[in-house]
């Protein structure tokens, strides 16, 4: 028994930072295809958000940040986005830093494009950022979710 014991916790120290790997990669491939789809990237600092019933029974969530680094779209110091959602949806955030992509209306107005929009800050994609960031700041969204 004490053998199984000793090979199953083995197992599992060496499986985890392979799988921390494949989850850091999975999120980095995410946000280099959300970088190249949307017409504003940086990363933010969520400081308030407000629920509103829509006659649709949908609610909008409009979400308040400062931001900390713009790496695509005109550089600004905070933002308001909106998001669509389901009726009696949650509203999630903490108070963490996150990287968001988002689109822009025809008027300037902010909008969250939908699922796999926001992501974690991590290592991977700072550092993917510093390597890339004349790139990303230029790259064309014409095809992307913003249409």
């Amino acid at each position: 028994m004490k053998k199984i014991f000793i090979i199953v916790f083995a197992f599992l120290a060496l499986t985890k930072p392979v799988l921390a790997k494949v989850t850091e990669s999975l999120e980095l491939n995410g946000f280099k295809v959300a970088s190249e789809s949307v017409q504003f990237l940086a990363k933010v600092k969520i400081t308030k958000v407000e629920a509103f019933q829509e006659d649709d029974n949908s609610e909008k969530h409009v979400y308040y940040a400062d931001v900390l680094s713009t790496y695509k779209g005109k550089p600004i110091k905070s933002l308001n986005y909106d998001m669509y959602v389901e009726a009696g949806e949650d509203v999630i955030f903490n108070s963490e830093p996150v990287y968001i992509a988002l689109c822009v209306d025809e008027s300037g107005n902010f909008y969250w494009p939908g699922t796999g929009s926001e992501f974690k800050s991590s290592v991977a994609i700072e550092s993917w950022l510093t390597e890339h960031k004349k790139e990303v700041a230029t790259i064309s969204d014409s095809i992307g979710w913003c249409k």
